[in-house]
């Protein structure tokens, strides 16, 4: 079987899509298949591409120096272009994976599929314009809202196979599909979870000294800082906690960033770092000496959507202070490994941060569990294999 994985973002670029993008690549390789990824020429700036076994195509795309609306919709178009034009070299493919977001990407590939007469597998990480609304970045009326809207229900309409990554998200898009209880054959979860080459990468303790890991406690967070995330409840919480010995270490980029660098100055926070963007391979060494993982989402209206951090740091045994509602709240839970509250309480976060930093040297028995459990059910692998094997049975039958 020959599958081309259409996606904006894969390797060297360090996300959350590129990740569950390779975890898709490494499974569909394993099970037999010939794979080609065509992704954006952009993720060349953020490093080192890897070496692997997968051929990846660099399609050139609007380069987005500031995101803004407008910039962002040439970088799609752009790439939606660039990106079908590569697939014409491409040759036979029995199945084209697209992911979204961005949504209008996925338009290409689906005309990719038309020109190959190949299978259309829809990834649903998030739900547009969905996740849209509950940040409140438009409302209901725009135009941004209709247009996502008809995108979105065009690949619905036209997909083989629909995957998406949270018992929440699969019942909505259930809804909008009309699709019955039994929806098999068109709709499966396949959740993110834990890498297991997170935990396979050595302990460095370079970055332990770079940082200063050994020396005080640290919380700690390791991802995109956008609008996504509310961060500044963050630093409302690095000036508010009674446990001023803990430094605040966030790695990552994004839109965010200058902003919150702004604000955690004129706030005069001596004890919150902005340390960049972390490599894959130094993740485990971060998250091994981190005291507590902070992850959160901006609104309580984001039930259905489970950080991919979260598995990292559950994986890893390290305690978890989230900011979320819904079903990433439920994984928290089963694991005991950190407390939760919602978005909408940020003013109670220090008095909760405080209470887990307490108590979290008592916290042995719980990282030990939690680091089975995501081992055991929640890894990237296996929900990858889970995707390969459907392929195979569904579209593979008879083919080369």
């Amino acid at each position: 079987m020959r599958v081309l994985i259409h996606t904006d973002e894969y390797s060297p670029t360090a996300q959350a899509c590129t990740n569950r993008m390779r975890s898709f690549s490494d499974a569909l390789m394993a099970a037999g298949a010939d794979v080609t990824v065509i992704c954006s020429k952009g993720n060349l700036e953020n490093g080192t591409p890897r070496l692997g076994p997968e051929k990846v195509i660099y399609a050139p795309a609007f380069r987005m120096r500031k995101k803004t609306a407008a910039r962002r919709l040439l970088n799609n178009i752009t790439f939606g272009i660039s990106s079908f034009l590569c697939a014409l070299g491409v040759g036979k493919i029995d199945a084209v994976i697209t992911t979204s977001p961005p949504p209008l990407v996925s338009l290409s590939g689906w005309l990719i599929t038309k020109v190959k007469k190949s299978k259309l597998i829809y990834d649903v990480r998030d739900i547009w314009p969905d996740v849209a609304l509950e940040m409140g970045s438009f409302s209901e009326t725009s135009i941004y809202c209709r247009m996502f809207r008809k995108v979105t229900a065009f690949m619905y309409q036209h997909a083989d196979l629909i995957t998406t990554v949270s018992p929440g998200k699969l019942e909505k898009i259930k809804n909008y599909c009309h699709l019955e209880e039994n929806c098999g054959d068109r709709l499966l979860l396949i959740s993110n979870g834990f890498d297991e080459n997170v935990s396979k990468s050595p302990i460095d303790e370079r970055i332990a000294e770079k940082f200063d890991l050994r020396k005080a406690p640290c919380c700690v967070y390791i991802g995109n800082i956008g609008l996504a995330q509310g961060l500044d409840a963050l630093l409302r919480l690095a000036a508010e906690t009674s446990h001023r010995e803990v430094r605040f270490l966030l790695f990552g980029k994004g839109a965010e960033k200058e902003k919150l660098e702004c604000l955690a100055k004129e706030m005069g926070l001596n004890n919150v770092l902005f340390c960049g963007p972390l490599p894959f391979d130094q993740v485990h060494t971060v998250l091994h000496y981190a005291a507590v993982s902070f992850i959160s989402l901006k609104s309580s209206r984001m039930q259905d959507s489970i950080p991919t951090k979260l598995y990292e740091a559950l994986g890893i045994g390290c305690p978890v202070l989230l900011m979320a509602e819904g079903d990433a709240c439920e994984i928290l839970d089963e694991t005991g490994l950190g407390v939760h509250l919602s978005p909408d309480h940020p003013e109670k976060l220090a008095e909760v941060f405080d209470k887990l930093m307490d108590k979290i040297s008592e916290l042995g028995q719980h990282r030990e569990f939690a680091r089975r459990l995501m081992h055991s059910r929640y890894t990237r692998q296996q929900n990858g294999a889970v995707l390969a094997e459907r392929l195979q049975r569904k579209f593979g039958e008879g083919r080369n």
